[in-house]
Parts: structure tokens; C-alpha cells; sequence
């Protein structure tokens, strides 16, 4: 069955140039010229990718993918836009209201792969095997109602002092903030929690504030089965780094939507430690002995490996797109579905590297294409990775 997806855009120009483009393409397309009107169309056809401009007159693009979210939340949504107001577009990614966007105007041949990459990437993380394992456990894991009403908080655009007092009220999140900014990372050390957040921006707190709790989840569901410390440490330094090459090595801003790809990227290795401990262990303890990939041994018992498994947790937990992808693809950086290859490269390589600052061996294969992708002298970046002195917990 072809793959149906719905254009919204106000100007007619832009539809036809969209359904021309996708003319001889195996998906059914359908245009609107404004979001009442898509909306009346996926209320009587069923649609996989709506692709929307964001302003709109009456109800715009935002107001419409948060609708589509709430009623149809399993249709992708991508963002297609001229509008310029990165805030609203990041406030969109972040929440997920939209997984993408591509601003116009745009180029064919990268909006076609774009669509294409989605639905292969969709498929990978749902497929048959997953859905089969993840049916089979009792639980999966949620935000805390109290984590939640903080992420809501700052998604509604409270004012700081409204949500600095929410964070003082919950003594893990405030331990944790004051914790990562008085880390040898960052270069201010305050116990101000207001402080903190003024320096760290809303965007860091909401990705700590999810991050902690899907991580708080795992601790505590595994509690007397399995010292995973070294994991914990494992990921904390590889946020670190992906930060540390964004902006001391590549000199570019660290990506907003991103900020806990590093953190994240092995939820799917603590996912089957919970659930498949003993089983799961042995499967680790024989990689480590012999040499193997762990995601060909992965594949071996569970028919699944812990990138898939990861950004399907990921996906559930409706983080964005990119740390999604970078779950899926951290140990693949250059396969062609990857849409955020930047990003997957820079934690493919952090991740090499915080084995080493662990003194732990890396047992997976490691693609040093990156340094060349990403324009990075090897021998340069190893002489500033010596220079730095991190304390492993985070």
C-alpha cells in the first residue's frame, strides 16, 4: 500500500509545484490551502506525512500540527516553511509537534530523500521484532507526573521565576542542574538554581528534566539486579563530548533539539538490562571476552538490536527527531537513511571516546570517515581531548 501525504499551504503556486514533484513518486499525494481544510481531509482520509507551511491565516501551521498531533498521533509531521521565527519552529521541534523542517524554498531532490528517509527510518524502529519484544514486557517506562508538569511549565513559556520555583521544589531535578554546572564542563560555579537556569538556557533544563527522569525509571526498576554505573558514566561523558566538538572543535552552536543525544543514545543497551538481565549480561560478558559486536549478538537472541530498540523507546517518550535518529543510527553514521548526519557522526565519535577516558575497551565497529565528514584533524582533536579533565559522573 502506497504511503498518502497531505501538503497545507495557503498559496496555491506552491501545492501544484509539490504535486509535481511527487508526480512520479510511489505516494499518493493530497493538497489543502489551509488547515481547516486538511484537517476536514484526514478526517475522512486516512494519511501517513502531512508537510505544512507555518503561516497560515486563520489557524497556522503550529496550531495545525498540534491538533494533528492530538488526533492522529501516529501521521508524521514535517514542518515546510519560509517563515523565519526560529523560536516558534524550535518550540515546534521540541515538543514535538513536528519531527522536521525544511525552509522554502527548497531543494527537490533533498525533500524527496527527506520523505523517503522518514518512512524507511519509521519502519526500522517499528518493525515486526520490536513491536513483538516491547508487547511482551509488562511496563514500559513514563515521565514522572511532577517531571512532566515542569516540562509543561517551560513549554508554556512561564516566566523564569515561576519555573525556577517549580524546580526548587523537586529536590532531584535542583540536585542535578546544580550538579552539571558546577561539573568541570562549564565554568560557572553557583549554587543558585536561578543562576543555573539563566546560564544553562530552558532548553538544557527541559532536556535534563526528561533525561533524568527516563534515567531515574531505569534505576530504579533495576535496584539490587545490575550495577550499571558504568554505563551511566559512559553516557554522561558522551553528552559531554558531543557538546565539547560542537563548540570547542567545530566552533558551531550545539543543536537545541539535541541536547541529550549523547545521554540518550543507549537507552536501548539499559532497556534490555532491565528486562532481559541475566540473559542480556551473558550476552555483554561474551562480546567483551571474544571480540563481537554487540548489536550482531543483539540481533542473534532478540531478533532486534539496542539502536532500534533505543529509538523506539525514545520515540515513545516523543523526544525529538534528531535524538531519535541518533539512537537508531550511532553506530551506522553513514547510512543513506540518516537525515541529521552531523549530529550522528559527532556522537559516533563521542561515544569512541568516552570509552577511552573510561579506560574501558570499544567493542563496536568505529567509521573513521567521521573526521573526514566532519573536517577534524584525528591527531589535532586526541591532543585537545588530553588537555581536558572531566570527572566521569556527570
Amino acid at each position: 500500500m502506497s504511503k498518502k501525504i497531505l501538503f497545507v499551504d495557503d498559496e496555491t503556486q506552491i501545492l501544484r509545484s509539490l504535486a509535481r514533484l511527487f508526480t512520479y513518486t510511489e505516494f499518493e499525494i493530497f493538497t489543502a490551502e489551509s488547515a481547516q481544510q486538511a484537517l476536514e481531509i484526514m478526517s475522512k482520509q486516512e494519511v501517513n506525512l502531512i508537510i505544512t507551511d507555518m503561516r497560515m491565516p486563520f489557524m497556522d501551521g503550529y496550531q495545525l500540527l498540534s491538533e494533528v498531533k492530538q488526533k492522529y498521533p501516529h501521521v508524521l509531521r514535517v514542518i515546510l516553511s519560509g517563515y523565519t521565527d526560529e523560536k516558534i519552529i524550535f518550540k515546534a521541534l521540541q515538543q514535538n509537534v513536528a519531527k522536521l523542517y525544511l525552509f522554502k524554498p527548497w531543494e527537490n531532490e533533498k525533500l524527496l530523500k527527506m520523505v523517503e528517509d522518514i518512512f524507511k527510518t519509521e519502519e526500522l524502529i517499528k518493525n515486526d521484532n520490536l513491536l513483538l519484544l516491547i508487547n511482551n514486557i509488562k511496563e514500559l517506562p513514563t515521565i514522572k507526573s511532577s517531571y512532566q508538569k515542569l516540562v509543561t511549565l517551560i513549554d508554556s513559556d512561564a516566566e523564569i521565576e515561576q519555573i525556577v520555583q517549580a524546580l526548587e521544589a523537586d529536590q532531584a531535578i535542583a540536585t542535578k542542574i546544580l550538579h552539571i554546572i558546577n561539573s568541570a564542563f562549564y565554568t560557572l560555579k553557583t549554587g543558585s538554581l536561578k543562576k543555573a537556569v539563566t546560564y544553562l538556557g530552558l532548553a538544557n533544563i527541559r532536556e535534563i528534566i526528561v533525561s533524568t527522569s527516563i534515567l531515574e525509571f531505569f534505576q530504579l526498576s533495576s535496584a539490587g539486579r545490575v550495577n550499571m554505573e558504568l554505563l551511566w558514566q559512559h553516557s554522561f561523558l558522551c553528552n559531554k563530548l558531543v557538546s565539547f566538538i560542537f563548540e570547542k572543535i567545530l566552533k558551531k552552536k550545539m543543536p537545541e533539539t539535541a541536547m541529550s543525544a549523547g545521554l540518550l543514545h543507549d537507552v536501548g543497551i539499559i532497556f534490555f538490562l532491565q528486562h532481559f538481565n541475566e540473559k542480556y549480561l551473558e550476552i555483554y560478558n561474551e562480546v567483551e571476552k571474544n571480540q563481537l559486536c554487540l548489536n550482531e549478538e543483539e540481533i542473534k537472541y532478540f531478533f532486534v538490536d539496542h539502536q532500534q530498540t533505543g529509538a523506539y523507546l525514545l520515540s515513545w517518550w516523543e523526544l525529538p527527531y534528531p535524538i531519535v535518529e541518533t539512537a537508531l543510527y550511532h553506530h551506522t553514521p553513514f547510512d543513506d537513511k540518516v537525515v541529521n548526519r552531523e549530529l550522528v557522526c559527532v556522537v559516533h565519535l563521542a561515544e569512541r571516546y568516552s570509552w577511552d577516558f573510561l579506560h574501558h575497551p570499544y567493542n563496536q565497529f568505529f567509521d573513521e570517515g567521521v573526521f573526514d565528514y566532519l573536517a577534524i584533524n584525528k591527531q589535532e582533536f586526541e591532543q585537545e581531548l588530553q588537555k581536558i579533565q572531566w570527572d566521569e559522573g556527570g
